[in-house]
């Protein structure tokens, strides 16, 4: 089957009426406005999961001004005609988004959030022609040409709910998409308090008690407004990535991946996908990021796909705020290092995840960086019960190649990238002897990362050079009689490395330990698999480590 499927897209209509492919998730509005209705909710996700076509969702169904039966029309929505008799293009909407609130210095940033402001007014300037509102309108026109002072900007929205109260004679929807990228942008820089103050004081304006307002939605990556001397935004229920309610309204559940497949054609690949995008658990439901999804059946479909590369990691370098949290940790202790190399070895790390955290408060303490890590997508629970100590995971192999390349980042700062070429150079022309040269100087330059030497310390610093140099790496990878500790595959020229690497304690151990690592790749048949896939010049090297020594030999 031939999919429209248009992944760029965050605006619900434009979506539906260039009738691109659509994963129906409208029964999250029946969920929110019938059973579950609140005065003033949170929805938080990481990127790229489907927040803003969710907040456009909302806007287009509860829009007076719009109508919305034919984009619509075969949603699950139109089963409950309870609830479109009553919400649907029913009440003034008040929409706005912050993501683009953010600039070099706390001017800037009020610069910016005004002018979305004016944007917003100038959406309802048919307004001033109702003569009820001529008293208010000296201030409308000022905060629509953006000359309104700091406070009544904080006060705008909540200033244009009351003029639509009077207009419409009914209470306005309030929707704030991105509400925490001010926040998120001023983090670490000296002007984080101003914005924060600003963001929560107009937050409490309308989610305090108003009778202007039904309701306020927000979407954001935190929750990261509660307990703030604004008592209006203690108001805020939040639905988190640990909330059981609407776990599975935005994202991809198993099903709508399968049906995705199966409309598409492509089931055989369910496999492959689920290994890559997903392992998210969200609440008690497994999920996967809808942008990897869509982006991967798209790229299959019109034949940009390449079976040699393989999968790619698309949430690459979609958020800059969690990739600045990793980097931001990497290197400081021994025992944050250590839990980092647990995770990317595939196994669970048990922690305190909260849910609640201001991002000024993330570098406190390391369990805070990892919640904060969850909440943005980078780690998820690795079980749907909720406990004081929390597994968590990496979800899938796209967000490990992202944790890798963080690793390349960090080091690459430390060393010059000739070194780590010259090193891998060296490997591809089997000269050992410049190997092992070549990474003795790595492993002197990058000795302060580890306060203790580990076999994976140096697996971790290996596999990050590869990665971020552009090559396919497995790690840990079942072949013939065993798991090889890495494999690099180089598909454009069918060459591929088995590297098999041991850690010992003393150098003197070092020669019986680099004897055990080629007998193991030999023994073990490492190389089966590789024959199998057609890779047709495949060297094999057993490394040995003791500190920042190395002993390299061809197996």
């Amino acid at each position: 089957m031939e999919l429209n499927i248009r992944s760029s897209y965050d605006s619900f209509r434009e979506l539906r009426e260039n009738n691109s492919y659509y994963v129906d998730k409208t029964a999250m509005l029946e969920e929110f406005l019938d059973r579950r209705f609140e005065k003033a909710v949170l929805f938080t996700r990481p990127r790229r999961f489907g927040k803003t076509m969710t907040m456009t969702m909302f806007r287009d169904f509860l829009d007076v001004r719009q109508n919305s039966k034919d984009i619509f029309d075969r949603l699950e929505i139109m089963n409950h005609p309870q609830v479109v008799e009553k919400y649907m293009n029913k009440y003034p909407v008040v929409f706005i988004s912050l993501k683009e609130v953010f600039g070099d210095s706390f001017e800037a940033v009020l610069n910016y959030f005004k002018m979305e402001i004016s944007e917003l007014f100038d959406e309802y300037k048919y307004l001033l022609d109702n003569n009820s509102i001529t008293e208010e309108k000296e201030l409308f026109i000022t905060i629509q040409n953006e000359k309104a002072d700091q406070e009544h900007i904080e006060k705008a929205i909540s200033f244009l709910c009351r003029i639509l109260k009077k207009y419409y004679k009914k209470p306005a929807f309030v929707i704030i998409d991105e509400y925490d990228v001010p926040m998120a942008k001023a983090l670490d820089k000296p002007y984080y308090d101003k914005v924060r103050d600003m963001i929560e004081h107009m937050l409490s304006y309308v989610c305090k008690t108003n009778d202007n307002v039904k309701a306020v939605i927000l979407s954001g990556c935190l929750y990261a407004v509660k307990n703030s001397a604004y008592t209006g935004v203690n108001n805020i229920v939040p639905y988190t990535v640990l909330s059981n309610n609407f776990a599975s309204s935005i994202g991809f559940t198993d099903n709508n991946v399968k049906k995705i497949l199966e409309d598409a054609g492509i089931t055989d690949r369910y496999d492959e996908v689920s290994e890559w995008y997903d392992g998210y658990i969200f609440g008690n439901e497994k999920m996967y990021c809808p942008w990897d999804v869509l982006r991967y059946v798209s790229s299959v479909l019109d034949g940009s796909y390449s079976e040699d590369m393989g999968p790619e990691s698309y949430w690459v370098n979609t958020s800059e705020t969690a990739i600045n949290l990793i980097r931001g940790f990497l290197g400081k202790t021994s025992g944050t290092n250590e839990a980092f190399e647990q995770l990317l070895a595939d196994k669970t790390l048990d922690c305190i995840v909260k849910d609640n955290l201001p991002y000024h408060r993330i570098h406190e303490s390391g369990d805070n960086i990892w919640s904060t890590l969850v909440e943005t997508g980078y780690l998820t629970k690795a079980t749907t019960k909720r406990a004081p100590l929390t597994p968590i995971r990496i979800p899938n192999k796209s967000i490990q190649i992202v944790f890798r390349q963080e690793v390349w980042s960090y080091f690459k700062d430390k060393i010059d990238n000739e070194y780590v070429r010259n090193f891998v150079k060296a490997l591809w022309a089997e000269n050992t002897k410049d190997a092992e040269s070549t990474l003795s100087q790595i492993l002197e330059a990058t000795l302060s990362f580890y306060h203790e030497y580990r076999e994976y310390s140096y697996h971790l610093i290996l596999d990050g050079f590869f990665t971020g140099i552009g090559y396919r790496v497995q790690s840990e990878r079942e072949s013939g009689y065993g798991r090889t500790d890495l494999i690099i595959l180089d598909p454009a020229r069918s060459r591929s490395l088995i590297l098999e690497l041991k850690h010992v304690k003393s150098e003197s151990e070092m020669d019986s330990a680099l004897k055990e690592a080629a007998n193991q790749i030999i023994k073990k048949k490492y190389e089966s698999q590789l024959r199998y896939e057609g890779y047709a010049n495949r060297l094999r090297y057993a490394m040995a480590f003791s500190d920042k020594k190395v002993l390299i030999k061809k197996a």
